[in-house]
């Protein structure tokens, strides 16, 4: 399961690198272009939905390196057992909504793809841009459930 888990970190990791690299170098090109009066009409929807990738990939990758952002001044006056069962239940409540934001990103992917939408410019189907939804959901729930394992048993985890 280790060399699973990282495996798919570093696919994450190398997809949302690559990824910004795509982004940056397309703005730059594009602000270039406009600078000699031309530019790429299609370099600010490309780059929108690449953004729209990099953000649900990325949040799984902050499930796994523990990077959202949290409170932790309950933390701080509890018990060392009490942190865990906050942590637990923290990571449970995390679950549940990314079960919710799974199930209703494939609803509303599936009636993308059911209507045939096109991208307004570059005229891709729009399923592949809100795919990111589900599939970054997919993984951050893949995440939250290994890190609740790992906590389950003691662990430390990312």
């Amino acid at each position: 399961m280790k060399s699973f888990n990282n495996i798919l970190s570093k696919i994450e990791q190398y997809f949302i690198g690559i990824l910004l690299l795509v982004i940056a170098f397309i703005l730059f090109i594009n602000v270039v272009l406009r600078f000699f009066g031309s530019s790429l009409v299609w370099s600010e929807e490309v780059a929108r939905y690449a953004i729209v990738w990099l953000t649900f990939v990325g949040s799984s990758v902050c499930v796994y390196k523990g990077a959202h952002i949290g409170v932790d001044a309950i933390m701080n006056v509890l018990s060392e057992k009490g942190k865990k069962v906050l942590l637990l239940i923290t990571i449970l409540m995390s679950i549940a909504f990314t079960l919710l934001f799974t199930h209703f990103s494939f609803i509303i992917t599936k009636n993308v793809f059911i209507t045939n939408q096109v991208s307004s410019t570059i005229k891709v189907p729009m399923v592949y841009v809100y795919g990111s939804m589900p599939i970054g959901g997919i993984l951050m729930l893949l995440r939250y459930t290994q890190e609740f394992f790992i906590k389950l048993k003691g662990g430390e985890g990312k």
